[in-house]
Order: C-alpha cells, then structure tokens, then sequence
C-alpha cells in the first residue's frame, strides 16, 4: 500500500479537505498521473493499491471517503470489488474506471450502487475533478440530511414530550375546573333543585356556573361564559369564583330582601372592574339570579347574555327580558335588575352561546328553534341534552353549558 502526498498541493476550500481517496489502478496506465494530480489538487490524500484483495482488505468506511476502482485488476474485477465495498460500507461513493468497450459492465455498476464512471484513457482533469467535486457534495448534501433527521427526530420527540406535558397540565386544570363547580344536581329547601350540564370545546372551558343557599329562602345562582377557550378562557373562570367568594366574604349578599338588587348590580361590577384592570382582553357574558322561594319571585340580570334564559310555565317557555352590556369592554354596564313572579311550578333555563352552534340558521332562527325545544321538553335538563345531543357527539365548535332551576307543585 503506497500513500502519495504532494506538499505543493493546495486543498479547494470545502469540496474535499482532509478526504482520502482508495485508487485501485494500474500505476503504468496512462490516466493513473492524472487522475492523482486531479485528486491532490482537490484536497484528498490518495493511497493506491494495486490489489482488490489488499484493498478491500484495508478499507474501512471511517477511512476512505471515496473509492475509484478500475474494472480491470489483476486478481479480480472491479465489479467484484464494488460489491464487497458496498457490502461493507453502503454509503461510501464508487467510482468506475473503464474503456468504451465495457458500457455493459459499467451498466451494471451502477445497478450495483456505483456514483459515477470515468472512461479511459482519461486527459482532461475537468472530467476528474466534476466526477470527485459532485461526490463530494451530494455526500455532504446527505451528511446535511441526516443531521438535519436526527435534529428533526430530536425536535419532535421535545415536541411529543412537551405534548404529553400539556395534556397532563390540561388533564389537572380539568380536574381542578370540576372541583370548584358546585354538585349537580342539588336540592334546597322549598323543592327547588339546581342542576347544569357544563361540556367544554377542549380540555378546559371558558363556560362556568355556580349556584348555593343564602339564609333559609334565597337561592343565588350565576352563569359566565368567558370570550376563547381553553386554558386562558378557564383561568378567568377561575378568577370569577374567586372574587365573588371573596366579596362573600366581606360582604354578607344576598340575605336582604332590601339589598338583593344591590347586590346581583355588586357581582357585575365587581367582575367588570377585575377584568378590565387584568388586561387579559378577556371579556364575559353573564346571567346572575337570586330565587327567593319565600315571595315566589326572581331576581336577575344579564350582562351580554345569549340567548336569554328561558322560563318554562303552564303557558309555555318564553324568554325572560333585560338588557346590559358584557363585562370586561366598559366602565360602565348599565346593567338593570329585573324581577319575575314565579308559579307555583316552573322551570329557568340558562344556556351559554355554544348551544347556539348545535343548531342552523341565523340568529333569529337559532334562538327560535332552542326556545321550541326548551318547551317540548318542559325545561328538562336531561331531555333537553338528548334533544340537542349533547351527551353523544364527539367535539363542539364552542363550549357548552346549560343550567337549569325548577321548583315543582307540592
């Protein structure tokens, strides 16, 4: 095994510095000078052998980044030596030496995996140099390649990692959104019962509700649907709960026939004031009730609210009125308190705008259809959900939330 180095040689910048070259040749061709010329002058440091089996017995693929063979060796054919090397090593480049007359072994070389031929005699080093140079840079194009799969690999597996994270932080901001909702349904004094059917659009739902006893007779109960969905959407759910329980905290609501009025205008305006102050550009639609099941009458008022609660009688289901802006976009809601004569049966039904989407049409037309189902089911949580076929479909375009308050005839 001889190694041919020329000092004079100068490296062309980034094609092949540093490379070495097996050349399996005759020395006494013709080309043979040439062809190491050629590849000095391209960078690469050639080591000739004149033996196949000398030379497939030295290569290695961490050795040799090219192998120029030509078909004719004295032990053995080229072809031979091209199978074994891609044997060894299937990346590693060939290039075949032959005359005109072997266009059919040349053929099958490169059926065999050969990159280029060179044909003999050889007198132009351009031909040399545009064989080697193109190697060179596909080989550097598939290094480029790889590394770039084995970044695309390493990104993607970060990517199913932090994936699974988020499911995992969205599967414990579910858990945590269930717990603060209230039990359903729930029973108070006066055979009132409270119930809601609550189905978010992704993990966690911009939709909330909550409802509790005051004193012995009122009945305190809300409905927010807060603007997006997901995790920011619920994190204002979140605030919502926290802030009315701390104003319940400071201030005893909703246990004054006096004060009610007060204190549902209290509730909006308290949230309107934290959300703006947030600057989360969130903003919030909200239904806020007070059932006093001593006078038989409710209290209420809606900011934003659509569609209007329903109130379901003998006489049938008809929209409850009131007007008032949503909260979190004005300083001031002009929120109004309104009230209602209950019977001695009847039924309120508070759905967030995400049922709307279950049905066709426009607006009108929506809150027209959902107005009829409200009255074929009688106000009926569980007949309305199958009604709208809540309970069976896969994915919602929006969050759901129904909820429902109906005292029965004793």
């Amino acid at each position: 095994m001889n190694t041919i180095s020329d000092p004079r040689s100068a490296p062309l910048a980034a094609t092949a510095a540093g490379g070495h070259t097996l050349l399996l040749s005759d020395p006494d061709q013709p080309s043979y000078e040439l062809m190491c010329a050629t590849l000095k002058r391209l960078g690469y440091t050639v080591t000739r052998e004149e033996s196949g089996v000398d030379a497939i017995g030295h290569f290695s693929p961490d050795k040799y980044d090219l192998v120029i063979t030509d078909l004719h060796l004295p032990d053995m054919g080229g072809l031979e030596v091209l199978r074994k090397i891609k044997r060894l090593s299937a990346d590693t480049p060939v290039v075949v030496l032959a005359c005109d007359s072997e266009v059919n072994d040349v053929v099958q070389a490169l059926r065999l995996g050969a990159s280029d031929y060179l044909l003999k005699p050889l007198t132009d080093e351009g031909v040399i140099e545009h064989a080697v140079t193109r190697i060179a840079e596909a080989r550097e194009l598939a290094a480029q390649n790889r590394d770039y799969r084995h970044q695309l690999e390493e990104r993607n597996r970060e990517l199913h990692e932090h994936i699974e994270l988020l499911q995992r932080d969205h599967e414990a901001g579910r858990q945590l959104q269930q717990h603060l909702l209230p039990r359903t349904p729930y029973h108070y004094p006066a055979g009132i019962e409270a119930a809601f059917r609550l189905l978010p659009s992704l993990y966690l739902s911009g939709d909330f509700v909550d409802y509790g006893l005051f004193g012995e007779r009122f009945i305190a109960f809300y409905l927010v649907d807060v603007s997006g969905h997901g995790v920011s959407s619920a994190l204002v759910t979140a605030l919502i709960k926290h802030s009315i329980m701390h104003l319940l905290r400071e201030r005893s609501l909703f246990s004054q026939l006096d004060t009610i009025d007060q204190d549902i205008t209290s509730v909006l305006e308290m949230i309107n004031r934290e959300l703006i102050a947030a600057g989360l550009d969130k903003h919030a639609s909200m239904f806020v009730g007070v059932v006093d099941s001593r006078a038989r009458q409710l209290h209420y008022a809606v900011a934003g609210q659509v569609p209007m609660p329903a109130l379901v009688t003998s006489d049938g289901a008809r929209w409850l009125s009131g007007k008032g802006r949503p909260l979190g976009l004005f300083q001031r809601g002009e929120w109004e308190v309104r009230h209602c004569c209950l019977p001695a049966s009847w039924r309120l039904v508070a759905c967030s705008d995400g049922v709307l989407e279950l049905l066709a049409g426009d607006l009108l037309q929506k809150e027209e259809s959902l107005l009829q189902m409200i009255d074929r089911t009688r106000g009926d949580l569980d007949s309305l959900c199958a009604a709208l076929k809540v309970d069976t479909a896969d994915s919602f375009p929006d969050d759901i939330t129904i909820l429902t308050l109906r005292q029965d005839s004793p």
